[in-house]
């Protein structure tokens, strides 16, 4: 049976992995980084703008992964190399850059969590309109320099987006980056648990995939408890 890692993702592009449900999520990369481990391959170089995967890790809930501490944005192992990103992106990115030699695939992870950065400035702004335009044009330039040098390591860069956020007491949809990613990303997935056990991906778009639902059974989180 074919893994998630070699029979939904694509090297040398963008790779976007929509949920409405981020223990889907969850499930779909720990799965990928358990087979690449498994396997012996090169490094996951993850940047967890999330940070519950790093939680997990850390709490010993995803055995037999482990990481250590290096600094106070930078967790490693054998097989991770964990970013915890602020305001001073750049310098993660840099380091991501100088590391990817040693990788198997950069992760993003999330959309959602990166907006939710600078949602306070935004916020407090009476220019938001103005300032999400910047956080936009971040973004976009921090994605298309990961895509720049992941294309000529000849790994997949996967991104995840929430499809929607909580904004105060309401549900909103993402602004514009997701039709950016919709539009960029050759490989288009929605990522969702059928039950307790089992994982679906929907195939919305893909260079050699037909749209269609795979299951991967027995994909759930193995709490290490």
């Amino acid at each position: 049976m074919n893994t998630i890692y070699d029979s939904i993702l694509e090297s040398t592009t963008l790779n976007t992995i929509t949920y409405d449900d981020p223990y889907a999520k969850l499930c779909l990369i720990s799965a990928i980084v358990l087979q690449l481990r498994e396997e012996q391959r090169k490094k996951v170089l993850y940047i967890d703008f999330d940070t519950v995967f790093t939680a997990f890790v850390k709490a010993g809930l995803i055995p037999p992964l482990m990481i250590k501490k290096k600094n106070s944005s930078l967790y490693s192992s054998d097989i991770l190399r964990i970013y915890i990103p602020n305001h001073r992106i750049n310098l993660d990115v840099l380091d991501v850059i100088k590391h990817i030699d040693e990788a198997s695939i950069v992760i993003f992870d999330s959309i959602t969590s990166f907006y939710s950065l600078f949602y306070l400035d935004l916020k407090s702004s009476k220019t938001v309109t103005r300032e999400l335009g910047n956080v936009n044009h971040l973004l976009l330039i921090i994605l298309m320099l990961l895509l720049k040098n992941t294309y000529f390591s000849k790994i997949p860069l996967l991104v995840t987006s929430m499809i929607r956020f909580r904004k105060d007491v309401d549900w909103k949809r993402l602004p514009t980056s997701n039709r950016f990613l919709q539009s960029r990303s050759k490989v288009n997935l929605y990522v969702r648990m059928e039950n307790d056990n089992d994982m679906s991906v929907r195939v919305l778009s893909h260079p050699r995939l037909t749209p269609q639902k795979m299951i991967f059974f027995n994909s759930a989180i193995k709490l290490g408890l």
